[in-house]
């Protein structure tokens, strides 16, 4: 784990093990009324708690965790959907991005490999950005045709990469449930705390399916009010 104990780092012998993912810190939650915690929260808490990451799983995901970096020691995902394309974040710092721009990928399993991308297609109303491969495949199938739909309570895996200390990125791992139906806009909440890094992570069923990307995290629910922290994801 991490500091925060809010995320877990890779391990270098992790593809035959299984982890139980852990914190003994206490998550940032808003301040409540004393009193018993009501059954429903207890419920929700023992389920995120018992959620195992599998060290096949992680291993498998892992070979699609492609990234790019601007200039620093800060990874971005790119998540493959297809063997040549991927897709990232549009908001923030990719907000300049049109097409035609070139970005050059690197493979996690392999950071010798290089592949130039450029942009094909900017969609400002789900928050995602569509880079062509110019020469390698960036995956082995087309990975947009086996992607599942989310359904509330489903257990989940969201891979990115992680910033630990401020200037450098690690890939990492964090386990928790789809906490909402996917709406209109094609968006859906998965419950986890969050961190720096998440944006534009991919997010896996407990099969290794892909479910969607994150786009930003929530801190109030569908009526404004103050939540428990929770991921965006586009579908």
């Amino acid at each position: 784990m991490n500091e925060k104990g809010t995320a877990f780092l890779l391990p270098d012998n992790y593809s035959h093990l299984k982890f139980s993912v852990e914190s003994n810190k206490a998550s940032g939650r808003p301040s409540t009324s004393a009193g018993a915690t009501s059954r429903k929260r207890q419920m929700i808490d023992r389920e995120v708690e018992s959620i195992l990451l599998d060290g096949d799983l992680a291993f498998r995901i892992s070979q699609h965790a492609w990234y790019y970096t601007k200039g620093d020691n800060l990874k971005r995902s790119a998540i493959p959907v297809a063997k040549y394309l991927s897709i990232t974040y549009r908001r923030g710092e990719n907000k300049n991005l049109v097409e035609g721009d070139s970005i050059k990928l690197f493979s996690y399993k392999n950071q010798q490999v290089v592949v130039d991308t450029r942009v094909v297609l900017v969609h400002d109303a789900h928050d995602l950005v569509v880079l062509q491969s110019e020469s390698a495949e960036l995956c082995d199938r087309n990975l947009f045709l086996e992607e599942v739909e989310p359904k509330k309570g489903m257990k989940s895996v969201l891979m990115s990469y992680s910033v630990i200390r401020g200037d450098a990125s690690h890939l990492s791992f964090s386990t928790g449930t789809i906490s909402s139906d996917i709406s209109s806009r094609m968006r859906f909440l998965g419950s986890s705390s969050s961190y720096e890094g998440n944006t534009g992570g991919s997010c896996w069923s407990e099969d290794g399916k892909l479910i969607g990307m994150q786009v930003e995290a929530d801190t109030t629910d569908s009526n404004g009010r103050q939540a428990f922290p929770s991921h965006q994801f586009v579908h």
